[in-house]
């Protein structure tokens, strides 16, 4: 069964948000339904790529947090195979679920 997937990371600013650092989100879309979660990690919004997800600079500490990223992406892709050789059903749910 051929379904539509995706995967963007954004910034998710709070409600009563002042200045500093804010959380980065990981969003899954599977055939138009979303599901999110938190990635566990923060950052300037200066410093975010909104275009490409990721930080943007060249520094060591940027590119681990790239590294660390690319490596939850690499985890929801591997998901999404094991799901389609296994022919389950594969929702934003289940993918989100076996990331964490």
């Amino acid at each position: 069964m051929k379904t539509n997937f995706s995967l963007l990371f954004y910034l998710k600013k709070p409600k009563n948000y002042q200045g500093g650092q804010v959380p980065i989100y990981l969003r899954i879309t599977v055939n138009g339904k979303r599901s999110e979660t938190t990635t566990g990690r923060e950052c300037e919004p200066s410093q975010w790529n909104s275009i490409a997800g990721r930080l943007k600079g060249t520094k060591e500490d940027t590119k681990s947090f790239n590294a660390y990223l690319d490596t939850l992406q690499k985890q929801v892709y591997e998901s999404h195979s094991q799901l389609t050789e296994a022919k389950s059903s594969i929702t934003a749910e289940t993918l989100r679920d076996r990331l964490l």
